[in-house]
């Protein structure tokens, strides 16, 4: 049976020599960064473009892993563009079959099932999604190799806290009692 999980902030003896990158839960502040004017992206890699630029992780990112990023949001679109191509290619196979009799229909049907099926490879693309992702820390695995902590924001920006510590505190004066407010409204009728 295995043993109790090991505390996370217990001091080691034999301490790792690379140092734990520390990012905001808050996630990436400012705007997100211009695609590369090679890269073009449709609507779901744009989607993913503007998301992944919002996370902690992208706290962590350099020059370096702006193109590993715009390759991860066209693969969001690969992925669309191949559950099209499974249903596009069903629907004109099924539509193809009725008109097999002639030999130029069948030529067509053979080859767009055969184009189907090459491009329904979502485990290559999954794959590769997945590679991409622990390299960019997205994933578990890769935040812990890559030796990221995900933190609160009053941590990772301390110079901020003061600030929004005394708004708490002015709400919180702005608060009355509840049996205070319940005895003035009681007293009031």
């Amino acid at each position: 049976m295995p043993g109790p999980l090991p505390d996370p902030d217990s001091v080691r003896r034999n301490a790792p020599t690379i140092p734990t990158t520390r990012l905001p839960a808050g996630g990436r502040r400012g705007p997100v960064p211009e695609l590369p004017a090679w890269r073009e992206l449709g609507s779901a890699g744009t989607q993913w473009w503007e998301w992944a630029w919002r996370t902690p992780q992208a706290c962590a990112w350099d020059d370096g892993q702006l193109l590993k990023v715009a390759d991860r949001a066209a693969l969001e679109d690969d992925l669309v563009a191949v559950s099209r191509a499974d249903f596009m290619g069903d629907f004109l196979e099924d539509s193809l079959g009725v008109l097999a009799s002639n030999d130029d229909f069948k030529a067509i049907s053979d080859t767009v099932s055969s184009i189907a099926r090459l491009l329904a490879g979502k485990i290559s693309i999954q794959r590769q999604i997945n590679e991409i992702d622990d390299r960019l820390g997205l994933s578990p695995k890769g935040r812990d190799q890559l030796r990221l902590k995900i933190v609160a924001d009053d941590e990772y920006y301390p110079a901020e806290a003061p600030k929004r510590g005394a708004a708490a505190r002015e709400a919180a004066a702005k608060v009355t009692d509840l049996a205070d407010r319940r005895k003035r409204s009681v007293d009031a009728s």
